[in-house]
């Protein structure tokens, strides 16, 4: 008898410890001080965390939106950074590494958060922006110096 009163209470301690987990992550995460660069619709926003770590070291914060833009220049230090993206709503959004960028990465609305890594040249300026594509896209990324586990 004590199994079957072990599972169910195995299975709420995991369920309650990964929902504090989720709410932990994005009460660390900070947010864009520009009113421009916050979604529009805070209910339509995405709401789930863009995985990442524990201590991030950010060349951009988080930063959300609805609409195409440039996003802020950064140097990156390292020869690596990392992008943490999400989009939800009917559409896609587009990453460019530059103006005259022939190989952007498409983000699909509505996937798992995205990360990927970019290899380049330290001390160099990016001039990065997002390409929205699509109905009712609402986008949240950040960007962090080198490479970290997930």
């Amino acid at each position: 008898m004590r199994r079957h009163v072990a599972a169910p209470v195995l299975l709420a301690l995991l369920l309650s410890a990964c929902s504090a987990s989720k709410s932990d992550v994005g009460s660390q995460v900070p947010e864009s001080s520009s009113p421009s660069a916050t979604a529009t619709n805070p209910s339509k926003a995405p709401r789930d965390p863009l995985a990442l770590p524990e201590k991030p070291n950010f060349l951009l914060p988080v930063t959300t939106g609805t609409d195409s833009r440039t996003l802020p220049v950064f140097t990156p230090t390292e020869k690596v950074y990392t992008i943490h993206a999400l989009c939800t709503g009917g559409g896609t959004m587009t990453i460019q590494y530059g103006p005259k960028d022939s190989d952007p990465s498409k983000i699909t609305c509505d996937d798992p958060v995205t990360v990927g890594r970019v290899y380049t040249a330290p001390d160099e300026q990016k001039h990065l922006s997002v390409k929205v594509n699509g109905t009712d896209v609402h986008w949240s990324m950040a960007i962090l110096s080198g490479t970290h586990t997930m």
